[in-house]
């Protein structure tokens, strides 16, 4: 079916693709039935927390939902727990054990502002902190009546619909002999939320990508992707059960960890993995979770949490002498060509074992036990650099990890094992040296023979393997409204990787300074040098020894609210790229946002406009736009052009609100954008996104 030419909303409502201009204008000029919310302050927060936009995952959505909830039910700074604080993930193990060590030397908070002396906290992550704790009257805290006044159960509805408005090639191609796209360009997620209380929490997860088939093909049931998931909290010894879909986070992430990593930021306390045990899975990310069932018992200092899981991966199986094997596994969680449509759930993962966690006042100490089997056997090393790669159909790892707090230290690490194979090590202190300066040093070295499906620590390369580092961070805080963050990390590949057919290394060079003005900006500055080596392009044909290549960027971001309602922020940007006998590439960025607000008239959103430039890929430039409600977008500025985009939210009557955006790309001197079957003819690429939400 030929979609050139108009959009088919929904495959029922064709609308031109001149409307797009009419869709602008209405979302211009409709603020008296708008106003900003506080739930957008959320995705700034989490999206500030990733320092290497190229790395991001789909997953943080889960994180965004999280801290959602906890705008509306904040966290008790008298009575939380250090498993409640660090839902709040942007503070570090170590401020979290700030915090506690200062509620035990004053007893008890009397105001959240009590936050502003303890040691490790500063200006900018106080006002994150703020909107997310409070301190509870005593009368509250004695026993159920206040709760009782509260309604019982609370739930939502969302959906959230987007595409783009000039159509790709993939969706014109009708040979039935050639790749293409099987389904529509339109992408379609729901989400279902039910709760009692804090004891039983339900959630319920459909999604359709754009370019995957809707009740046709093999998606007989329509959406490609359902996930669900029944949380069970405090009921005796069970402190946590979850039966569905959930995540494990557990020690340095060597062995148990799925969703994202916030490590290698701007902060020194950022070498440490803050894990959260396990949790519901409720984001859109159609990989690497477990599903199956968790439970986590607990029974004075000691924590017994089993798991088991079985999931179906996208996989490409080949005949080997007359043996089935995996080849490859496709973790991008789309099925929109026949060959991915061919593969889904082609293979079978089944993860099971146990994590016990010993906890006494400082100390807390920790074992993870795993073991994980395939239905068909994997053989993933079939290129030389992947030659260490694991081979087989089941795998067995177990870790030892620990954590202590020791006056002004905080120590940590983990060692792991994969059985008949490699070893995994991470190994860190934190420090605060007075009150201006607070340093950290971690020793990480995995092996290329160690193997583990569910790892994700501080890490340089996307698997965890064949690397051994340094990383050193020191931060100086002079006032609370100036702080400077500077971090080395040197890094040995000792085996050859993916475009690099030698052992290598790296070392890069971070620095940031921000300056705070208390609930009303700040001026952010930050400068990145980073070395490494690869292979040269195939053209050059240079057969001997391997490329230097070095990379250097620096951002200057200014956020000021000239009032109370009205803010504005700008942000500037450029990258420099060298690679041996390549000579030297640039790349620009400029932006401009307005974000605005007004509670009284109910009216607010926010626009940026923006110029880019970036000479080549290797100088494209990533960075952060505001999008609709637990939806992350970090779009990457390629070639010459203009980018703008605006939100809108609506709110036409109670417990319903409406999120509109638009966002348009204007490149010069091209005529078409992308390739393969992405490929889009002119020189715009333009995309609207319609989210509805109904609570009660």
């Amino acid at each position: 079916m030929n979609y050139s030419g108009k959009i088919k909303f929904l495959n029922y409502i064709p609308i031109p693709i001149n409307y797009s201009l009419v869709l602008l204008i209405f979302l211009l000029f409709i603020p008296f039935f708008s106003y900003s919310q506080s739930e957008s302050e959320v995705e700034d927060i989490i999206a500030s927390q990733i320092l290497d936009e190229t790395n991001y995952s789909d997953e943080i959505s889960d994180f965004s939902e999280q801290l959602s909830d906890l705008l509306r039910n904040p966290i008790d700074l008298n009575n939380a727990t250090e498993k409640e604080f660090k839902q709040l993930i942007f503070l570090s193990n170590y401020q979290i054990q700030q915090i506690i060590l200062h509620r035990q030397k004053i007893e008890r908070f009397v105001s959240v502002l009590e936050l502003q002396v303890v040691p490790g906290i500063s200006l900018e992550q106080l006002e994150q902190l703020l909107p997310f704790v409070i301190v509870k009257e005593r009368f509250f805290e004695e026993g159920d009546n206040f709760q009782s006044h509260v309604s019982k159960t609370k739930g939502s509805w969302m959906m959230t619909y987007n595409r783009g408005i000039e159509v790709p090639r993939g969706y014109e191609i009708s040979d039935p002999n050639r790749s293409r796209y099987l389904g529509s360009p339109d992408k379609i997620a729901n989400r279902f939320r039910w709760s009692y209380r804090d004891k039983v929490k339900l959630s319920f997860n459909l999604e359709k990508d754009a370019g995957e088939p809707f009740f046709k093909e093999k998606q007989k049931y329509g959406f490609d992707y359902y996930s669900a998931s029944i949380l069970f909290n405090n009921i005796g010894y069970l402190e946590k059960l979850i039966v569905g879909d959930y995540l494990l986070q557990f020690g340095q992430g060597l062995v148990l960890w799925n969703g994202p990593i916030f490590g290698n930021g701007a902060s020194v306390a950022h070498i440490m993995q803050n894990g959260n045990g396990i949790r519901p899975h409720t984001g859109m990310m159609e990989n690497k979770f477990m599903r199956g069932v968790a439970a986590t018992f607990k029974s004075k200092n000691l924590e017994l949490t089993p798991f088991f899981s079985h999931n179906q991966l996208t996989a490409t199986i080949k005949s080997v002498d007359d043996q089935r094997l995996v080849t490859s596994i496709n973790y991008s969680g789309l099925h929109r060509t026949p060959s991915e449509l061919r593969n889904r759930n082609s293979l079978n993962q089944m993860v099971y074992g146990f994590n016990l966690n010993y906890v006494k006042t400082n100390l807390k100490i920790g074992t993870n036990i795993s073991s994980t089997h395939f239905n068909v056997p994997l053989k993933l090393n079939n290129r030389t650099y992947s030659q260490y790669r694991f081979e087989g159909d089941n795998l067995q790892n177990v870790s030892v990890y620990y954590q202590y707090n020791f006056l002004n230290l905080l120590i940590f690490g983990e060692s792991a094992h994969s059985i008949n194979s490699g070893w995994a090590n991470n190994h860190g202190v934190i420090a605060a040296m007075g009150r201006k300066f607070s340093t950290s040093i971690s020793y990480r070295n995995y092996t290329p023979d160690y193997h583990s499906f569910l790892a994700q620590s501080f890490q340089e390369q996307s698997t965890l393997g064949n690397e051994k580092g340094w990383h050193l961070s020191l931060v100086y805080h002079p006032k609370r409204r100036f702080e400077w963050v500077n971090s080395i990390d040197y890094t040995e590949f000792p085996w050859m990787k993916f475009r690099t057919k030698i052992p290598s290394h790296s070392y890069q060079f971070r620095t940031q300074m921000s300056y705070i003005w208390y609930k009303k900006g700040h001026l952010r500055f930050r400068y990145q040098y980073k070395f490494y080596q690869e292979n040269y392009p195939a053209d050059l044909k240079e057969f001997e020894g391997i490329a230097d290549v070095e990379r250097q960027q620096a951002r200057l971001i200014f956020l000021y609210k000239l009032t109370p309602n009205f803010h504005i922020a700008n942000q500037v940007e450029g990258k420099l790229f060298h690679k041996t006998n390549l000579g030297v590439s640039k790349g620009f960025l400029i932006f401009q946002d307005i974000i605005w607000n007004k509670p009284k008239w109910k009216v607010g959103g926010n626009l940026r406009i923006s110029y880019f430039n970036a000479a080549d890929y290797e100088t494209r430039i990533f960075t952060y736009e505001r999008n609709v409600l637990h939806s992350f977008s970090f779009p990457s500025y390629f070639r010459q052009g203009f980018r703008f985009y605006i939100n809108k939210k609506i709110k036409p009557i109670k417990r319903l609100d409406i999120w509109i955006r638009y966002g348009i790309s204007k490149y010069f001197n091209v005529e078409e954008i992308g390739s393969g079957l992405d490929k889009i003819a002119g020189n715009k690429k333009s995309d609207i996104r319609f989210q509805i939400r109904y609570s009660w």
